[in-house]
């Protein structure tokens, strides 16, 4: 597909300060404006979901769930634009410990995320589900990426989930940043376990 940059391109990781680390919402917030990305306002879900509609196809989370899940943990969806024209969105899911067990048990409704599921501002997030990263530019896809891989490291303390629609997506967020089946998933869904994690032990 020309034109397209779509999820997980081939940049080396940012490194993260530590001031980052005081709160996942801070640091998502941080990290985007970083790279000129800003989080989405109300009016601007349709036009977010659309556009990832477009370059990821697939089954896409409505725009009335991108909106409640963003006004609910304060950092789930966020815009690139040049020129004024929209040509990159990053979103996920702040999980609660509730949500990081519906994962683990593959019964996280990405689609119609369950409220129970999602981390409530100012609870602390337990877990991270990416929802979706793509850009429609060269320049704009290397920023989504750049701070996706950034906020993956700033999180490193929780663990984080992720369903990549295609082949190739699978295998590229495998390689970039060793996501790994969950035990058990029929649903396609892989994770990173949380700093210090050991497959096996209990925790």
């Amino acid at each position: 597909m020309q034109n397209r940059q779509v999820v997980f391109s081939e940049l080396s990781p940012l490194a993260v300060p530590n001031s980052m680390r005081l709160s996942v919402v801070d640091a998502i917030h941080a990290i985007h404006a970083a790279f000129d990305i800003w989080p989405a306002f109300s009016e601007q879900m349709t036009e977010a979901r659309e556009f990832a509609a477009a370059l990821i196809g697939g089954e896409i989370v409505t725009a009335q769930t991108l909106d409640w899940v963003h006004e609910r943990t304060g950092a789930a969806v966020f815009l690139a634009r040049e020129e004024g024209r929209l040509t990159g969105v990053w979103a996920a899911v702040l999980l609660s410990e509730a949500g990081v067990l519906a994962c683990h048990a593959d019964r996280f409704n990405a689609l119609d995320p369950d409220a129970r599921h999602v981390a409530a501002a100012p609870e602390r997030p337990a877990g991270l589900y990416i929802w979706g990263v793509a850009g429609s530019t060269r320049r704009s896809a290397a920023r989504v990426v750049a701070a996706h891989e950034a906020v993956v490291q700033a999180t490193d303390h929780v663990p984080r989930f992720a369903r990549p629609m295609t082949e190739a997506g699978r295998r590229l967020a495998a390689r970039r940043n060793h996501f790994t089946p969950v035990h058990g998933s029929t649903s396609g869904l892989v994770w990173i376990g949380a700093r210090g994690f050991q497959p096996g032990v209990a925790a």
